[in-house]
């Protein structure tokens, strides 16, 4: 199949475009990595477009925006670019030479030639390209061989030292593609093991949450364990069994339209990762959670669902047998991500369905008296207001009354018992 075939018509027209900008700069310009691999597989979509340039990117970025428009984020530290246009985003790279000063430490990078720059790749089959100028595919790695073995190979023995984070994306593409890991990577893997903890707190969630986005993040994860990942970070998780299990929650959670993401607090990216961490964590103990969140860098409202999910999983089943308005007091304190991760993996129905009603209506449910409805009763302001409205709440949530008219009366028969 042809790649334009692949492709939409805003990335044949990105295509086309960086072909032709690059050639007006006297530059070689390729595809590369996963889009050059999801072609050859045949795969119906291709995401990503990534390109390198054996020549200046941030200068080719640079006259990308000026003559088509979008806006340009640059990384000189790398020579890497991202060109935003229409709805794509386009990474476009320098081709280049890496080293590293310690093991998980970011590359030291310098310019250098296409098939160098295929050379410090993770595997063999993301270290393809193709030639813009004439659309001849770069293979000089073998890419193609191991993509018909469906095998995954690293390039070099210090691969996994130099990058912990290629175990994770080892992971991720041996799930996603069904391939097998070639026995010389996994011994590799195996020595690159020590120096998950050493990664920074960043990289470490940049890639867990790629592993949370794919369609079944329970695959790579069960690839993890079983490679010994969590054991060397000395953080323990679910069995496969488990997260087959809640992975199936976190796609119909996503799917519910009572936890949209609006409702949250949140991005549906955002809820994504958010489900993806609660998977691992819920019910593990406060230790688990604690080495997570002392080590990612969490936006606060996703770190602090996550803490309050032990406490909520905590919570016994049994008291949410009670009133209703005795329940809404216990999960009151909880935002709506704690409730909607505990609603996800809580096994209890009742338990359950205490949360969501929480969620979409309990914390919802005002009296229709208010303090100015007080006042002009000539009841003087004081404590006796919050007594008053929250036990109106709770006769609404009980169902003992239905109808304004029901707590008008409620209301006077409480001011009658207390003036006596």
């Amino acid at each position: 199949m042809q790649l334009s075939e692949q492709l939409y018509p805003t990335q044949r027209a990105a295509l086309d475009t960086i072909r032709q900008a690059a050639a007006s700069l006297g530059m070689s310009a390729y595809l590369v990595g996963g889009a050059v691999r999801d072609w050859l597989l045949g795969a119906p979509v291709i995401d990503d477009l990534d390109f390198v340039v054996e020549g200046d990117a941030i200068a080719l970025a640079q006259q990308l925006r000026a003559q088509h428009g979008g806006s340009v984020q640059l990384y000189p530290r790398f020579g890497t670019a991202t060109w935003r246009f229409a709805d794509l985003v386009v990474d476009i790279a320098t081709a280049r030479r890496e080293t590293y000063p310690h093991p998980a430490a970011l590359p030291i990078v310098e310019p250098s030639t296409l098939e160098t720059d295929l050379q410090r790749r993770d595997f063999t089959v993301n270290a393809m390209a193709l030639r813009l100028s004439d659309g001849a595919l770069i293979d000089p790695l073998g890419g193609r061989r191991d993509l018909d073995a469906r095998v995954l190979r690293a390039l070099h023995p210090r691969s996994f030292q130099d990058d912990p984070t290629r175990i994770l994306r080892g992971a991720r593409y041996a799930a996603r593609l069904g391939f097998a890991v070639e026995p010389f990577t996994r011994a590799w893997m195996e020595d690159g093991l020590p120096y998950l903890r050493a990664l920074s707190g960043e990289r470490m969630k940049y890639d867990m949450e790629l592993i949370f986005e794919e369609h079944h993040p329970e695959g790579a994860l069960a690839l993890l364990i079983l490679w010994g990942a969590f054991r060397a970070l000395g953080i323990p998780v679910p069995s496969p069994e488990t997260l087959n299990r809640r992975f199936d929650r976190v796609r119909e959670t996503l799917n519910d339209p009572r936890w949209a993401p609006a409702t949250l607090g949140v991005s549906r990216p955002e809820l994504q990762h958010a489900l993806g961490w609660g998977a691992l964590t819920y019910q593990l103990g406060q230790l688990a959670v604690s080495r997570w969140v002392d080590w990612i860098p969490f936006m606060h409202l996703v770190r602090d669902a996550l803490v309050a999910l032990g406490a909520l999983g905590s919570l016994s089943a049994a008291l949410f047998r009670a009133r209703p308005s005795q329940q809404s007091a216990l999960l009151s304190h909880f935002s709506a991500l704690a409730l909607c991760l505990g609603y996800t993996f809580e096994r209890d129905p009742a338990k359950r369905a205490a949360l969501l009603r929480e969620h979409t209506e309990w914390r919802r449910t005002r009296p229709v008296c208010s303090g100015e409805t007080l006042r002009a009763l000539g009841l003087p302001p004081g404590p006796r207001y919050g007594k008053l409205l929250q036990r109106l709440r709770d006769a609404w949530l009980d169902g003992e009354v239905r109808s304004a008219e029901e707590e008008e009366a409620l209301l006077r028969r409480l001011l009658a018992e207390q003036s006596e």
